[in-house]
């Protein structure tokens, strides 16, 4: 199954059509809202560990739509065996982080097991304390436009999901998000905006859409509460997590006035995340879920 920018954003297409025909002159248009929402197989790790198949089911039955996967999710089954099970739950998993060194071998593993999976994005999530300085980050771009080079005979993309780490200063202004951004081809390499993790620098997240329109192909909706100010440059990540993460819809994040730039971005997945989430999970995860569905922008 194929998802594409039509089946995420209400208000486009026939629909909006109708809809146009139906307003009065000058009339405002109508708001738009997400359609197809996804969620980040992290974030329920434990359960996935101790019930793999009841748990996503848990995810299907709740609403959402797809699911993106992780390489924990690969241990004990093949890509193949994962492909069919979640064939016959229903939930198609359009991308998948994988780990740093098979985007650094150049080899064609990541195609292979997106191409299994159905996937058509594979992205790097994560990158360690001594991959953060500035000749290293010019080296991931170098990472990233090989494998999308690689990857794009497969019919996969390459992309990268950031940190709060990505927009610290590396001197003379220089920060890893923008190295990332102006060393990467737009050919091979997507960017997913994690958006708690950008809030929590004071990144002006509109502003990042507009000045690198069309790079951000997917991003993580997860919540901030409270004033995290403190840990603007902080990579305590547990702290972090347990005092200002919260289920989407208790935070105060804005994220109807990020959506609503969303064709500037060029979002096409809205992805539900939470490091941490409280207990009983499908709690958070309904929450989350509902919230999400309520957005107008």
């Amino acid at each position: 199954m194929k998802l594409n920018r039509r089946h995420f954003l209400g208000g486009t297409g026939a629909a909006f059509l109708i809809g146009a025909c139906e307003a009065l002159p000058g009339a405002a248009p109508a708001p738009r809202q997400i359609e197809q929402i996804g969620i980040q197989t992290y974030t329920l790790r434990a359960a996935l560990d101790d019930d793999f198949v009841g748990t996503f089911q848990m995810i299907k039955d709740i609403g959402y739509d797809y699911v993106e996967l992780n390489r924990r999710n690969l241990t004990g089954r093949t890509p193949a065996e994962l492909k069919a099970f979640l064939d016959d739950i229903g939930l198609p998993s359009p991308s998948i982080h994988l780990d740093y060194e098979m985007f650094a071998t150049g080899s064609t593993e990541i195609g292979d097991i997106a191409g299994e999976l159905g996937c058509e994005h594979a992205i790097l999530p994560w990158i360690t304390d001594e991959q953060r300085n500035l000749d290293a980050y010019k080296r991931h771009a170098e990472v990233l436009n090989r494998a999308g080079e690689i990857l794009k005979p497969y019919g996969v993309t390459a992309g990268y999901h950031n940190h709060q780490f990505e927009f610290f200063d590396l001197g003379e202004g220089q920060t890893g998000m923008g190295i990332l951004l102006g060393e990467t081809d737009p050919e091979y390499v997507a960017f997913e905006l994690d958006l708690f993790w950008a809030a929590l620098t004071g990144s002006d997240i509109v502003g990042l859409f507009e000045k690198h329109p069309g790079r951000f192909k997917y991003c993580h909706v997860k919540d901030l509460k409270g004033d995290a100010s403190a840990y603007k440059t902080s990579v305590d990540f547990g702290a972090i997590v347990a005092a200002h993460m919260a289920n989407v819809g208790e935070g105060d994040l804005p994220f109807e006035t990020y959506f609503a730039a969303a064709d500037v971005a060029g979002l096409e997945y809205f992805i539900v995340e939470h490091d941490n989430p409280p207990q009983p999970y499908r709690g958070s995860m309904e929450t989350s879920y509902n919230a999400v569905k309520a957005m107008r922008f």
